[in-house]
């Protein structure tokens, strides 16, 4: 069944495909302007649902999205900028304070609207001076954005905070579409995932990555998306990386190294090995990936070091890994060992210790979850207390949990399923992943 996204938006069609794919594009042709008197809220849900009202008239069979997006400051709406002036104006005026952003989306068929609901979400910019919104107003990026910005671009810097949906703050709440779409039985993500929806999801993920960073308050290019393509076919990794994917994750030694040969590994590109390492895996490691997640004991990096001569900066890069829920199916050294191992660690000529992973816990509230990657941040600030004083990378956060994990200060997100979509199963993998499986 077709699905029509009544947008031009690039960020929608990004966010949408998240959630449904594939789609088609259809701009409505209508005035979005406010009658006297309206709230906010209510011009937002207006123009949401005409806009798939408009679309669906013309294409009953099809399932029709529509969404709006304004900003509100003092009760009145903060449309798109008709140039550079009004968007200094809008800027000046966010600057400083508390405004609200209300995205409303709408489902139709048929020409009637079925379902529709409205994110409402808190953003509190800090105090701005008029020569950094100069800059940010030359950039062009403010004049097609309601409010004049971009929460997942430069804009991302004003930011002190965010209560409510981040992806509701670029353009489209994901947390409600799903629930819409599953209400309403709109279909979903046809798989097995088409390769062009690849660059549309990442985009989608890099950009909700740089929106939770800027409501933390951290900036942008402090969290680094790996994107996680371990059972996915070397084609989807390489569409990643043609859409702008710069960190590569596997699980698997040899997998990983014939995709990276697939894919005639381009410069610039990364890739991390982020499940457990067989010692008798060590050679073809350490020549085939620029950072290993899981390291768990002394012997897997001394394995490791003897062959850091294969790698270019002549030592093999390494993360501690960290069960901090004891959890017996996972790898890992207890939170009380971290100094101990890192001191041994760090003894090892031709090993290089980069910091501290983790997996979060499973079926966790988001609460039970930040409590987990918090009590890793401290184990990173007890090893400087010991004299490790180099930057140190807190490798966590999945596809389920990477909000929970940017909060709490992670410097690498491993992100998978919310790019590639889920993996393919055991009967379908390369034999040689299968040979590691069974070696397990």
């Amino acid at each position: 069944m077709e699905v029509i996204l009544a947008s031009a938006s690039p960020r929608r069609r990004e966010l949408l495909a998240r959630s449904i794919y594939p789609f088609v594009v259809v701009e409505p042709m209508l005035d979005e302007v406010s009658v006297p008197g309206e709230e906010p809220a209510t011009f937002a849900r207006r123009m949401a649902e005409e806009k798939a009202h408009r679309v669906s008239s013309d294409r009953p069979a099809a399932w029709t999205l529509g969404a709006d997006t304004v900003v509100e400051v003092d009760g009145c709406v903060l449309g798109k900028p008709r140039d550079v002036v009004e968007a200094r104006a809008m800027l000046r005026r966010l600057a400083g304070r508390e405004h609200r952003v209300l995205t409303a989306i709408a489902f139709a068929r048929g020409g009637e609207v079925k379902g529709a609901s409205l994110s409402r979400s808190r953003v509190w910019f800090r105090t701005l001076g008029d020569a950094e919104i100069e800059r940010y107003a030359a950039t062009g990026e403010p004049l097609d954005k309601a409010g004049a910005y971009a929460i997942q671009g430069g804009a991302g810097a004003f930011v002190a905070r965010v209560e409510g949906s981040v992806t509701g703050v670029i353009g489209l709440p994901l947390e409600d579409l799903d629930e819409l779409r599953d209400r309403l039985g709109v279909p979903g993500v046809s798989l097995p995932l088409a390769v062009e929806a690849v660059p549309l999801r990442l985009r989608a993920v890099q950009g909700e990555v740089a929106a939770l960073a800027a409501a933390n308050g951290r900036a942008a290019d402090r969290v680094r998306l790996v994107a996680v393509s371990k059972g996915q076919p070397a084609a989807l990794a390489a569409a990643a990386i043609a859409g702008g994917a710069t960190e590569l994750g596997e699980n698997y030694v040899q997998e990983g190294a014939a995709k990276r040969a697939a894919v005639d590994d381009p410069p610039g590109v990364r890739w991390h090995l982020i499940g457990p390492l067989q010692r008798n895996k060590a050679r073809q490691a350490a020549g085939a990936f620029d950072l290993l997640h899981a390291i768990d004991r002394p012997a897997t990096a001394q394995a490791l070091a003897r062959h850091a001569g294969d790698c270019p900066s002549g030592a093999v890069h390494g993360l501690l890994q960290v069960n901090l829920t004891r959890d017996p199916a996972k790898s890992g050294v207890p939170a009380e060992d971290v100094a101990r191992v890192a001191r041994e660690l760090r003894d090892i000529d031709g090993f290089s210790l980069d910091g501290l992973m983790t997996i979060g816990p499973e079926e966790a509230s988001l609460d039970e979850q930040r409590n987990v990657f918090a009590r890793l941040r401290a184990s990173i600030d007890e090893l400087r207390a010991v004299g490790y004083e180099r930057p140190m990378e807190l490798s966590m956060g999945m596809s389920g949990d990477f909000p929970a994990a940017i909060g709490e200060g992670a410097t690498l997100v491993r992100i998978g399923t919310a790019i590639f979509g889920p993996r393919r199963r055991a009967a379908a993998l390369p034999a040689a992943r299968q040979d590691e499986e069974r070696a397990r």
